[in-house]
Order: structure tokens, then C-alpha cells, then sequence
């Protein structure tokens, strides 16, 4: 339809909301309330305009035309409108400059700034803040009044992670319908009425995966991240754009460093993955890269005892070492290396002639799907079967299913990129939880807006699949299967997902890690027609499988790769578990590439300095098999290099000049192999149709027993001790078991406790919880230890006699 602003004649869809028709002619229009991806709701009413359009004569049906101008006739709203939450219609006229839309600007301005402090040379937002651009557009430069503002708590602690400033909160209420309509936690809310109003919570903390968003969208200084507060100002931080490397969704991040250290993490826009958001974990969890323990130079044992040493020395030690059994060394790196250190990684195995070569955690199920569903087609699905634990797998994917929930397709992009208020967005929408069924052995947060949930006995996804295949193929699931695996509606379960027209099943870790379970799984898409989307159990998993990072038929497992003469090791612990540190014992050469000392750095010959995720250049591959590019922020890490910088050194150790040398060569390399030029992918990444290799999962449908199940979790368990502020708000890593359980332990809440869990030694707290079932215990998964079932001698648990504070 035609619609004109100011002097721009436009053809826009119908539907489409005045501010972004403003937008899309080029012009300008303040805004405080509305925010991409949420419901315009017209709040502060500072997006006011002048509005007008033709009208139809009720008896002819034809316009009604101006005398004057031979035109239809403009009629003209009687007071400004407010552009977000009106809707274009043929004809509209949209005036943004004249006198009355500029006198309604700038009283809303004075308006918002009666009570507002001004004290911009000491608020974090300072030079990034919306309401500070806006005043000295669109504000008088002056203010009529004289008395005292209103005085409200300056520094409340919504939680551990967010510092709320009600004096400068506007009420522009982004925060509030963040939680309602995005991950649907509805913690926040007005309190009080008039000038008495303020955000708040009426329990303490804020319950949910993704409460730090809501410092991203804060149009002022209200919200702030509590990692970053009054650590630098907004032009002192270099930004640098990258990847996040803490789950496989490849979720866009903006490093944000000051002098050498980094200082906050913020959402970065990716229209294809996490549009703006990301989880707390990935916000938050990036304290311990300035840990003071971290390893920032090479180390090389002498006379027993490790010394620091140069790259040269402790490279020449290596290079001399693995003369004459080169053939016999395994190469393991941590399953978050980017594909420039795999590539590196493959040609140095190569080149030493061994084809033990590997990635971990990795399970023996692939994570490469034959029929893969991107996220935009989960957010677009009409029925999703998730199994696992989505929430704290891979969060994002929580998000993109809640979005089909709404019913709602991802907005188009218009010309100034994404719409500023949609107008098919409402606050409180209903939800479509009739097509979401979720499955898990105990209860998960995404069960709680599913419209069918199912728990089963943990190490049954096997059964689980094997029956509901049964089902898809006209087979009656008997009743002792129904009632066993949760699953007493099994053929409403089939009938909804084969009725569908985009079916996606979405499986992680619970199913790669039981035998069979993956092909079972893998069958029961096939026979019911939908995608699937696997979450692979980090970062790149992906793309380390699709590079063949993979050791030769005979070298199976991750435990083989200490039976060899020599192991370099990235990123992995392997001597946690007691019985792998006896066979690491028995090798000639132990070289660890990492950030942190460890059980394994302690026996290690050769120990190298490793940069984090944040310090890295490369390209990694999502559960969606997006390629995106990862960059280094500016951080003081010593000495410390990437994987590829191993291989430079050790190539030049050895005598020669190894492809994979750095990234530039690993990706001239990949780009003959893959024809994709890595240094130029665009910043939303591409999923390219390459060849993948052939890995199939086990067929067996053996039942995996255990006591306690690793499970999932948002929050990295590795690194948890050295990132302060995430502790304080979820504490140490987490023993959940029924409080049943916990009581024939003797075990109270908050008790901290060590546990030898599959013969690795945990530091836990004690969380009873009755969504555990009883007999089992749950606790979070490490690179070394990671999902699946293990059977842990309860006769180890040792109790501390001092409790652990969180909050």
C-alpha cells in the first residue's frame, strides 16, 4: 500500500507499524519502549507524530476527494499518534517534522527528564545511553523546573547479576515484557502506582537461564551488569564481534575489553541463530580468562618439577621426544577448537604418521543429521519433540521454540533491518503449547510451557524411540512400554508429529550417549517425516566431526589415546578420572595444552599456555551446520597461543613448515578442500552443502545403567570456581537428588560435599529437589565427564563440615 512520510512516497505491506514506514523513508522518530522482537505497546510516547489519511465515502464507496487539489482528501487524527502501535493503511500520511509533531517530542523529552538524575558522568551508559542521545536531539536544552526530584534505591541487587537504579528506570517497560514474552518468565512487573512506581520482584532473585538481556535493552542506566559495573565507560572498551563458544547454537557475542581485560560480554544481532539474545552463562561466564592462576607461559619439567621455559625450549624437548615414535602419539583436542586448530591438528597427526586423532567430549553417535532442521525452521515448526534438556544444553534453542509457540514467523528484514515494532506481536499472547512434547528422566524447565510432557527411566531413550517407531508403523505399544517410558498417549504423540507439516525433533546428550538410542531416534524421524536438530555436546562438534577429526577404525575412544608413547592433550583434563591418570602414568611423553593447572598438568612432561574462546580467530560450525567466524578480542594472555600456534612450533621443532600453521594456512588449506573462503563469511554465517563423512551410530539398544546422571547445564562446571559472580547466583557446581535421598544421606541443603562420580572426585553442593526421581542423583557435566549415566560407590561421599553460601 502507499503511504507517504514527509516528502517520501513508499509501497509498504499491510500490517506494517508507522514507526517503521518513518524508519524506512529515511527518517527519524524517538522511541524509548518499543524493542525488536517484542510487542510495541506505546508507552513513553515519545515516537509521536503527526498522522492523517484519506477516508472512503460510506455510500459510494469512493474516496472522498479535496476540492482544491483534486486529491483524496487527507484527514488529519485530532492529536499526535503514537507511530509504534499504528498500523499503515492506504494513502497514510506521516508527518514527523511539522510544528505539532515536534512540540509532542519535546514535552514528551521534558516529561521523561523531571524526575531522570543527571548524573551522566558517572552512569556506566553513559555515551551509549538512548535517553542522553534523544535529549540533546529532540530536548529543549533547558529545563522550567526547580524543585527537588523524586529519590528512589540507587543500587537494589535484582540478583547477583543485575543492579537495578530505580531513580533512572523510565518505566519504559522493555524489562517486564522481556521476561513475559521471551524466555516467558514472568518474574518482573510495576510496583506501586503513580510516582511512586518502580520494577521489582516479589521473590528474590530473578528464576531464570537469560535474566541478563534485559541490561542490553535497558534504553538508560537502570539495568546493569554487576560483572561489569563501574569498571570503564562505553568509548574506553574495544568491541569486538565473535562467537560464542560456551554451547553449540554459535550464538552472536560482543567482547567488550579494556586494557587487556575483559570486561563485559553483550548479545550480539544474528538474525538466522539468537537474534539479540543469549543466556546468562554466556554473559556471564567470562570472569576466569582474568583469573590470576592462569597459565601464561610454557612449562617443562625438570628434576621432577615444573619450570617455566620458552616456546623454543619446550617445543625442542617435544620435537626430540617423538624422533623415533612419532607414529604412536594421540592428538586430542577439546570439542570447542575452532576448524583451523582441527585442520592444524590433522596435519600434525600426519605428519607424525598416527591416525590417533580425536575430539571430546564425543560421543560414538554422530551429531551430523541426514536431514537437518535449522533453527529458523524449529522456530517456524508446527510440531516439536524435544528430548533432553534444551534449557541448559543449548538455551538458545529454548528461545526459537518458544518463538513458534506464538505462531509467529521471524519478521522480514525492511530497509532499515529489523522491524521496530511488529505489530503482530501483543503482549500475553497465547501460546500453541499443544505442539511442543518434551521428554526428559526427570523434570525440565522447558516442560513447563510444553503441552505434553513425558519422563521416562533415565537410560531409556532406546526403549523410548524403539516404542514410538513400534507406533509410526501401525504397532500397538503394550502397556507395561507405555506405562515404563511415560508414554501412555504414544499414538496421539505419532499422530501429531506425522499430521504435521514442519515436525522437528530436537535431541542432545541423553540420546547420543545411550547406545542405539541416536539410530532409534534418527528411524523415528524418518518414519514420521520430521527434521531433526541434534545438540552436539559443544561448541563445535559439528564441524570437528564434518573435518574428520575423528581416530582411525582401531583407535576407538577417548580412553585409547593413553595407551599410545606419547599424547599432547588441549583443553582436557583426562587424569581427573583415576584409572586414566594410571594409563597416562605409563607414557614416555605427556604434553597439556591449557589455560589452568590440573590433575593432568601435575604428571604432565610438557605443559603449553592456551588461549580461551575470547582470544581466538577461526570459524566454528553450529548444531544447524552454520560456518561462523570467530575473533580475538584484545586480551593479556602471556605467551599463550591457539592450537594452530602449537603446530607452528612444533613444525618448526621438527623441521618443517606444517599446513595449519596458523589460521590463515589452515584456511587456504580448507578452502581448496571446502571451497569456501572462511576469512570472508558474512557476519549471520552460511550453512554450505559439503560432503559429510560417513559415521553411523551403534545399533544396539542396550539399557545403560547407573546411579547418578550427568546432566547438561548452562553454566560451565570447569570454570564455575573462578567466575565469581555466577557462583554467588547459582553456586558451586550442583548435587541434586530427592529429598528423600538426601535425608537417608544425611544430607542438607547447601552442604558441600566430595564424591568420587565414575572415579573422577567431585566438589558438589547439596540441592534436594523433588524433580529428581529418587534413587537417582544428578550432577553437571564436565568436558571429561560429560552425559550420560555412571555408577558412583555412594561409600566415597565425604561431607564438609562447613556449608557453601549462595544465594
Amino acid at each position: 500500500m502507499k503511504v507517504k512520510v514527509n516528502d517520501i512516497d513508499l509501497e509498504l505491506e499491510p500490517g506494517t507499524s508507522a514507526i517503521d514506514a518513518v524508519f524506512s523513508a529515511g527518517y527519524d522518530v524517538p522511541y524509548f519502549c518499543s524493542q525488536e522482537y517484542m510487542s510495541p505497546i506505546g508507552a513513553c510516547r515519545m515516537c509521536l507524530a503527526k498522522v492523517g489519511a484519506p477516508r472512503k465515502d460510506r455510500e459510494t464507496g469512493d474516496w472522498v476527494m479535496d476540492e482544491d487539489t483534486g486529491e483524496p482528501k487527507i484527514f488529519w487524527f485530532p492529536n499526535p499518534m503514537a507511530t509504534c502501535t499504528t498500523s499503515v493503511m492506504e494513502g497514510m500520511v506521516i508527518d514527523t517534522l511539522g510544528p505539532e509533531a515536534v512540540k509532542a517530542q519535546s514535552g514528551m523529552m521534558e516529561m521523561t527528564l523531571i524526575n531522570h538524575p543527571l548524573d551522566c558522568p558517572t552512569c556506566d551508559k553513559g555515551g551509549a545511553c538512548e535517553l542522553q542521545d534523544r535529549a540533546y536531539e529532540y530536548g529543549s536544552g533547558e529545563t522550567r523546573f526547580v524543585f527537588d526530584k523524586r529519590h528512589q534505591e540507587k543500587h537494589h541487587d535484582l540478583s547477583n547479576l543485575i543492579t537495578l537504579d530505580r531513580e533512572r528506570c523510565i518505566h519504559c517497560k522493555r524489562c517486564v515484557r522481556y521476561f513475559e514474552e521471551v524466555p516467558g518468565d514472568e518474574v518482573l512487573d510495576f510496583i506501586e502506582r503513580g510516582g511512586h512506581t518502580f520494577i521489582g520482584t516479589v521473590d528474590d532473585g530473578l528464576p531464570s537461564n537469560f535474566t541478563g538481556n534485559i541490561t542490553d535493552i535497558c534504553p538508560v542506566g537502570a539495568l546493569l551488569d554487576s560483572t561489569s559495573r563501574f569498571r570503564g565507560r562505553n568509548w574506553e572498551y574495544d568491541h569486538t564481534r565473535s562467537t560464542s563458544l560456551d554451547d553449540a547454537s554459535g550464538s552472536a557475542i560482543t567482547i567488550d575489553a579494556r586494557t587487556g581485560r575483559i570486561e563485559r560480554i553483550k548479545a550480539a544481532l544474528n538474525t538466522k541463530v539468537n537474534k539479540t539474545w543469549i543466556d546468562d552463562g554466556t554473559r556471564f561466564g567470562h570472569e576466569y580468562v582474568d583469573s590470576d592462576d592462569r597459565i601464561e607461559t610454557p612449562l617443562l619439567r625438570k628434576d621432577g618439577k615444573l619450570e617455566p621455559t620458552t616456546w623454543d625450549e619446550a617445543c625442542a624437548y617435544i620435537a626430540e621426544q617423538l624422533q623415533d615414535g612419532g607414529s604412536e602419539t594421540s592428538i586430542v583436542l577439546r570439542a570447542d577448537s575452532t576448524l583451523e586448530e582441527g585442520f592444524g591438528a590433522k596435519a600434525l597427526a600426519e605428519h607424525l604418521g598416527s591416525s590417533r586423532l580425536d575430539h571430546y567430549p564425543r560421543f560414538d553417535a554422530p551429531v551430523i543429521p541426514s536431514n537437518g532442521a535449522t533453527l529458523e525452521e524449529l522456530a517456524t515448526a508446527d510440531a516439536i519433540f524435544v528430548i533432553g534438556d534444551a534449557t541448559e544444553e543449548v538455551p538458545i534453542v529454548d528461545l526459537r521454540i518458544k518463538d513458534a509457540l506464538k505462531g509467529v514467523t521471524p519478521p522480514e528484514l525492511m530497509e532499515h533491518g529489523i522491524p521496530i515494532a511488529d505489530l503482530r506481536l501483543k503482549e500475553r499472547m497465547p501460546r500453541k503449547t499443544e505442539i511442543l512434547t518434551v521428554a526428559a528422566p526427570f523434570h525440565v524447565d522447558l516442560m513447563n510451557s510444553a503441552g505434553r510432557a513425558v519422563t521416562y527411566k533415565p537410560g531409556q531413550e532406546a526403549d523410548l524411540f524403539a516404542a514410538l517407531n513400534r507406533a509410526a508403523n501401525g504397532e500397538k505399544v503394550t502397556k507395561k512400554d507405555a506405562s515404563s517410558l511415560g508414554i501412555e498417549d504414544a499414538d496421539s504423540l505419532v499422530k501429531s508429529l506425522q499430521d504435521a507439516e514442519k515436525a522437528v525433533i530436537v535431541y542432545g546428550s541423553f540420546v547420543l550417549s545411550t547406545p542405539g538410542a541416536a539410530a532409534a531416534a534418527n528411524a523415528f524421524a524418518e518414519s514420521v517425516g520430521a527434521k531433526v536438530m541434534v545438540m552436539g555436546p559443544m561448541a563445535n562438534s559439528y564441524g570437528l566431526e564434518s573435518l574428520s577429526v575423528l581416530p582411525g577404525e582401531a583407535d576407538r575412544g577417548y580412553a585409547s589415546a593413553a595407551k599410545g608413547r606419547a599424547l599432547i592433550v588441549s583443553g582436557l583434563n583426562p587424569a581427573a578420572n583415576a584409572e586414566a591418570a594410571k594409563g597416562l602414568g605409563n607414557l614416555k611423553l605427556l604434553v597439556v595444552h591449557d589455560m589452568f593447572r590440573n590433575e593432568t598438568t601435575q604428571i604432565a612432561d610438557v605443559v603449553l599456555p592456551a588461549k580461551s574462546g575470547y582470544e581466538k580467530e577461526g570459524t566454528v560450525v553450529n548444531l544447524e551446520g552454520r560456518y561462523l567466524n570467530v575473533h580475538s578480542a584484545p586480551v593479556d594472555s602471556g605467551q599463550s597461543e591457539d592450537f594452530t600456534g602449537v603446530v607452528k612450533q612444533l613444525g618448526e621443532a621438527l623441521g618443517t613448515r606444517l599446513e595449519g600453521r596458523s589460521v590463515r594456512s589452515a584456511r587456504r588449506q580448507l578452502k581448496k578442500d571446502l571451497g569456501t573462503d572462511f576469512a570472508e563469511l558474512p557476519a549471520e554465517g552460511s550453512i554450505l552443502e559439503i560432503e559429510k563423512p560417513s559415521r553411523d551410530s551403534d545399533s544396539s539398544s542396550a539399557e545403560t545403567e547407573g546411579n547418578t546422571l550427568i546432566v547438561p547445564s548452562m553454566l560451565r562446571a570447569e570454570f564455575i570456581s573462578r567466575n565469581a559472580h555466577l557462583r554467588a547466583a547459582h553456586g558451586e557446581a550442583l548435587l541434586r537428588l530427592h529429598p528423600a535421598d538426601a535425608a537417608s544421606y544425611n544430607l542438607n541443603r547447601d552442604d558441600k560435599v566430595s564424591l568420587n562420580v565414575g572415579g573422577v572426585m567431585r566438589q558438589l553442593l547439596v540441592r534436594p529437589d523433588n524433580a529428581v526421581p529418587e534413587g537417582v542423583m544428578l550432577l553437571p557435566a564436565l568436558p571429561d565427564q560429560p552425559v550420560g549415566l555412571v555408577e558412583t560407590d555412594m561409600s566415597s561421599l565425604a561431607k564438609n563440615a562447613q556449608a557453601l553460601e549462595v544465594a
